[in-house]
């Protein structure tokens, strides 16, 4: 990542006004790292100035900025309307009482309505209607977002955590939503039963590289070999564009394309979250000492990938620990679990 990009896009963003570092976080391309290394960079040289949570730009910049043109309220073009509206509310209904995400397992799910529009979005590319959907890891509960919809041949939830297995058997009984769930750790071997089965898979990995390439690949041997598609969120908060080349040249040498991409599609609401104990731990919060967030920062661009051929899988070197699965350089926005260790 360029230095002068992230540069360029900080001044860009202060130039309508004083910002908090999580308000400038989603106004640039880099990692928390990246970034860090930029504003330091940045204060070092007195272009910008801080003052507690806020950073401000000290005097005039030379170059031109003009406004933000992104609008806030139409990501991805999908809109939860007509009947779509009776299944957002039955949603928000069933998701008052989830589970809190857990730090054992570094989870934080998305809003109830991206949790729909991610639905929304597979049903209108033709990816849940009489097919066969597998889903690993799923705390951002999509599954019963799709089971609402009541297309979908079947549903089956890989899922290490019992509390969300318990939650949503319950949920599919009283709804009649055809889910199954699995509870499985990824980094065991997959189900044999569960090979080649379905048409559709949906995960949002961990963002280690190979962490990320462990879930996807789990996922890949899920589908059938051919005519199979697969859903995916990644950010750039913890990782980089080289992270970004090793993933996406792993998944063409599976014979999988990539069709779609849509930058920030899912939010993580803090307040439902509830994750302010965490920011005492983040690597970011401990290097430049600032607050808890302000806004809902964290978000996630939605990855949709085809087979145009047989999907074709070597063998992945096994991870050597828990450890390993979660953490690495980039992971500035992750809890140091004792398990892990």
């Amino acid at each position: 990542m360029a230095n002068s990009k992230i540069k360029n896009q900080i001044l860009r963003a202060l130039s309508s006004g004083e910002k908090t570092f999580w308000e400038i976080v989603n106004r640039q391309d880099g990692t928390l790292k990246e970034l860090y290394q930029v504003l330091n960079k940045l204060l070092k040289e007195k272009i910008i100035k801080r003052e507690g949570d806020k950073f401000y730009l000290d005097g005039q910049i030379q170059t031109k900025f003009y406004p933000d043109p992104r609008c806030e309220h139409c990501r991805g073009g999908i809109q939860i309307k007509g009947e779509y509206l009776k299944i957002f509310e039955t949603y928000k209904n069933i998701v008052k009482n989830r589970p809190l995400p857990s730090i054992e397992y570094d989870q934080g799910f998305i809003s109830a309505e991206d949790a729909i529009r991610r639905a929304i979005f597979m049903y209108e590319r033709g990816d849940i209607e009489d097919k066969a959907i597998f889903i690993l890891g799923d705390d951002d509960l999509v599954s019963i977002a799709i089971g609402l919809l009541g297309v979908a041949k079947k549903i089956t939830v890989l899922e290490i955590d019992k509390r969300l297995t318990d939650f949503i058997n319950d949920v599919s009984k009283e709804y009649d939503l055809n889910i199954t769930t699995i509870t499985h750790d990824v980094l065991d071997s997959f189900p044999r039963k569960e090979m080649n089965k379905y048409d559709t898979f949906l995960t949002d990995p961990v963002e280690t590289l190979q962490g990320f390439i462990l879930f996807i690949y789990r996922c890949m041997q899920a589908l059938k070999k051919r005519n199979s598609v697969g859903y995916f969120g990644l950010t750039h908060i913890e990782a980089n564009l080289e992270k970004w080349y090793h993933i996406q040249r792993f998944i063409l040498s599976t014979g999988m394309v990539i069709t779609d991409i849509i930058r920030d599609f899912s939010y993580y609401p803090e307040d439902e979250n509830q994750w302010i104990e965490n920011y005492n731990h983040y690597l970011i919060n401990k290097k430049l000492k600032i607050g808890i967030p302000n806004i809902n920062w964290f978000r996630s661009s939605f990855f949709r990938v085809e087979a145009y051929d047989k999907i074709k899988l070597k063998k992945l070197p096994r991870l050597k620990s828990t450890h390993e699965l979660y953490v690495d350089d980039e992971a500035w926005c992750t809890v140091e679990y004792d398990s892990w260790k």
